[in-house]
């Protein structure tokens, strides 16, 4: 009897060739192959062995002999099945074993990352790479584990989390003033949709968009990714420390016409009434929230609004408008 180990690279490549054009349906009515063996059924999980007895073997070409999930379907095979001990069965000298020995598969309780349970695999049979379009053979037969499964042993997913293109840790908090939105960027290393929910009553999430409701403390957002066959599902956890908000105006053009008015905002984004003094009187001057250019030059106007304690700082700035 011939190891798998021993098949030649061409013939390696002509399996994994023919196994991604396979399609897995039930038991063929058609096969002339007959599967006898077992055991099927309340098989060990940490690892078992299936001896399996063929008859009416093909007189020509070989068969594989795989145990796969019972939903794998024709493309994913590679994904869906153990082919670490797949078994080459065939007359072929350098074939893994004869079809007139014992045919010993060897079957765990997970496969691809997917706990088996008493209805989730099988072992599989089809026509070897001298027939890769061949379904004649195709059957699927179904196998079982015994209860108490171990436990699927497949790394964490992991998430990475940006805010402006930017890296955030999970160990570090970020800052989030009152009121403010950030967008959260997140991926997974397994592909899967990331999602972002908030832990703290204080700040919320809307489309990954996330806002607090609150000047001082802390937030939390947990990120989530289900996972998939090759990654376990994880939740990252990301603090904010929450600060005053930040009191603005909204972003004024940048020219205005001698002897045009140019209304500024009349209120900040906390809802303030603003106050605007020109420093530059010989080139504009401003009356409430008008401002009317006198010549050309620099307009520089200063603005300001009251604070609220412990919600948001005052507004101090200054804008520059320039009259031409």
């Amino acid at each position: 009897m011939k190891s798998a180990g021993l098949v030649r690279p061409i013939v390696r490549m002509a399996i994994a060739l023919a196994l991604g054009a396979l399609l897995l349906t039930p038991i063929s009515a058609s096969a002339m192959t007959k599967f006898q063996g077992g055991p099927t059924t309340n098989l060990n999980p940490a690892g078992d062995t299936i001896h399996i007895a063929l008859s009416n073997f093909p007189s020509t070409g070989g068969l594989y002999v795989v145990e796969c999930l019972r939903t794998a379907t024709a493309g994913s095979l590679a994904a869906s099945c153990d082919s670490a001990h797949q078994l080459w069965v065939s007359y072929d000298a350098n074939a893994s074993v004869s079809p007139m020995g014992d045919v010993a598969l060897k079957v765990l309780g997970v496969v691809q990352g997917t706990t088996c349970g008493i209805d989730q695999c099988g072992i599989f049979l089809t026509y070897d790479h001298t027939k890769p379009t061949d379904r004649t053979e195709d059957q699927l037969i179904n196998i079982s584990f015994s209860a108490g499964m171990i436990a699927v042993v497949k790394p964490s997913d992991v998430i990475t989390a940006k805010i402006n293109n930017v890296v955030i840790s999970g160990s570090v908090p970020e800052s989030l003033p009152y009121h403010a939105t950030l967008a959260i960027s997140a991926t997974s290393a397994s592909g899967s949709l990331v999602t972002i929910k908030s832990s703290t009553p204080d700040c919320t999430v809307t489309k990954n968009v996330i806002t607090s409701l609150k000047a001082s403390g802390y937030c939390d957002f947990a990120l989530s990714s289900p996972g998939n066959l090759s990654y376990q599902a994880v939740t990252s956890h990301y603090p904010f420390a929450l600060s005053a908000g930040i009191q603005s105006i909204r972003t004024i053009a940048g020219s205005a016409k001698i002897g045009a008015r140019y209304y500024l905002p009349a209120k900040s984004n906390f809802g303030n009434v603003v106050t605007y003094v020109s420093t530059t009187p010989d080139v504009c001057t401003v009356a409430k929230t008008i401002v009317t250019g006198k010549k050309v030059g620099a307009c520089v106007i200063t603005t300001a609004a009251p604070a609220q304690a412990a919600l948001w700082g005052a507004l101090s700035s200054k804008v520059t408008l320039k009259i031409i």
